[in-house]
């Protein structure tokens, strides 16, 4: 693969069946060292012009990249926002997965509104002629990455959607096996439906107040954002009680 990092910040793991892969990882932040001077991050990590300090003046602050040889029957986590380059060192299988939580649903966020910020700078000479200039924003957006911000929302929606079903049913198991041990397990759930409630809701709240969403059109939103809002946090109060 060329050097880049996975879709929207998530977390990734790659299980290898057969064969064997060279992982090059940086940590989160050190991709800044490695971009060029147009702000460009570069194909291969490992092509001789990276020493080049006309073309990539920050190079020789980075880190040596986190060097992995993975095996057949080996799994590799890539933690969200970690650029990597990948090589198949022989005909390889692999089965990969990306995945979004609580604990980084918050740097999806902020993905997003870095590209966005990327796409105004880029298009802001037609900004005063175009009426609609924040809806081309968003179009190009989600051209580049996948999402825009209404689709972001629909996307915590039913994240949050689902917590809330794993409380109503936990408190429902809960109310009625008191004595079941089986109930402590359902407790665990609930605690790790309360947290990725917490998280959505700090996201969803900061989405709610960013004034390039609220230029959208919201009446289209079902429910509302506000009204999203106090359902996920009566439904944490009533898993908290």
């Amino acid at each position: 693969t060329p050097f880049h990092a996975d879709v929207f910040r998530s977390y990734s793991w790659s299980a290898n069946v057969c064969g064997r892969k060279k992982w090059l990882l940086y940590p989160a932040g050190q991709e800044e060292f490695l971009k060029d001077r147009h702000g460009n991050l570069p194909f291969d990590v490992t092509a001789p012009e990276l020493r080049d300090t006309r073309i990539y003046p920050r190079f020789g602050r980075s880190r040596p990249p986190l060097e992995i040889i993975q095996e057949a029957g080996e799994i590799v986590f890539v933690p969200s926002g970690w650029h990597h380059q990948v090589h198949n060192l022989e005909d390889t299988i692999s089965i990969n997965h990306n995945w979004v939580n609580g604990c980084n649903v918050a740097v999806m966020w902020s993905f997003l509104q870095d590209e966005l910020a990327a796409v105004q700078r880029e298009i802001r000479r037609w900004k005063d002629p175009v009426d609609d200039w924040h809806l081309q924003c968003q179009l190009i957006m989600k051209s580049c990455t996948g999402i825009d911000y209404k689709e972001f929302y629909d996307f915590l929606k039913v994240i949050a959607e689902n917590r809330v079903s794993i409380l109503e049913k936990g408190l429902d198991e809960e109310s009625s096996s008191r004595n079941d041990s089986k109930a402590a397990i359902s407790a665990l759930g609930m605690l790790h439906a309360v947290f990725d409630l917490k998280r959505t809701v700090k996201v969803l709240s900061s989405l709610s107040a960013n004034e390039d969403f609220r230029k959208l059109d919201l009446a289209s939103l079902s429910p509302s954002p506000e009204d999203l809002l106090h359902h996920l946090e009566a439904a944490i109060d009533a898993a908290l009680l």
